[in-house]
């Protein structure tokens, strides 16, 4: 009997061992499958801390030109109503390429004096890709060449509005849906503004175009006369004048 119940005694802390080790076991697996999906999901949680980041970042960038260009656009339409003059550039009067010159120039961008060669600046875009802020240029007349341009100043499904000189009426706003305006369409061009400081000191710093105000009495000959090897001839080609009249505050740009 006493061995007996020695053998039974053993079989016992056999078997309390025996539970212990896969006790054990499991624990150790259990330990190492958390350590592992922990690792997993700090690994999967990276890139989407980082997106919204990056997204933040594309949006701030955007809506600096954006409000550089309702800069523009406002400009623009401040002088609706304002008469059509050759050459000018000031609410006394202006044609379609002096109101884009003085629009864009409230945002620091500075364009060419004719549409023709503003029609050269930027990026060109499809008709069907249009978006507000947009440069349209136009044929008119019958011509060969591109003789008048304006700016977007807003699009929907149906239609696209701008702001423009008319020779007739002034500064108005007119659409491409008009008979008149979609027959004599050309194309759209679409400028950086994300960086327009460094357009506007690069054309500063070349020093070939320089700009003057009008000041009350002054002549064409009394202004061409302060800068050296600039005529009055060169003047009023360079500004599309038609007469050697000048208003005070009207902005002339010296070649």
């Amino acid at each position: 009997m006493k061995n007996k119940g020695l053998l039974v005694i053993s079989l016992a802390s056999i078997i309390l061992l025996s539970c212990k080790s896969k006790h054990k076991v499991v624990t150790s697996k259990s330990h190492t499958k958390n350590r592992t999906e922990n690792k997993y999901t700090t690994k999967k949680s990276t890139p989407f801390i980082t997106t919204p980041s990056d997204e933040v970042k594309e949006t701030e960038s955007s809506f600096v030109t954006s409000n550089q260009m309702d800069k523009v656009i406002h400009k623009a339409l401040s002088f609706k109503g304002t008469r059509y003059k050759y050459g000018g550039t000031t609410k006394s009067g202006m044609d379609c390429s002096g109101l884009m010159f003085a629009s864009f120039k409230s945002a620091n961008v500075v364009l060419p004096r004719t549409s023709l060669a503003q029609a050269t600046k930027g990026n060109r875009v499809a008709r069907t890709k249009i978006q507000k802020g947009d440069l349209v240029f136009f044929k008119t007349n019958g011509g060969r060449r591109i003789n008048h341009v304006g700016l977007v100043v807003s699009k929907d499904s149906r239609n696209v509005k701008f702001v423009h000189a008319s020779s007739s009426r002034g500064v108005m706003i007119s659409s491409l849906r008009e008979g008149y305006w979609s027959s004599a369409f050309v194309q759209a061009r679409r400028l950086d503004l994300g960086t327009p400081s460094e357009e506007f000191e690069a054309t500063s710093s070349t020093s070939k175009t320089k700009t003057y105000t009008v000041k009350s009495g002054d002549t064409l000959y009394a202004i061409a006369r302060k800068y050296p090897g600039v005529s009055v001839s060169a003047i009023m080609s360079y500004n599309k004048l038609s007469s050697t009249d000048l208003k005070p505050g009207m902005l002339l740009l010296i070649p």
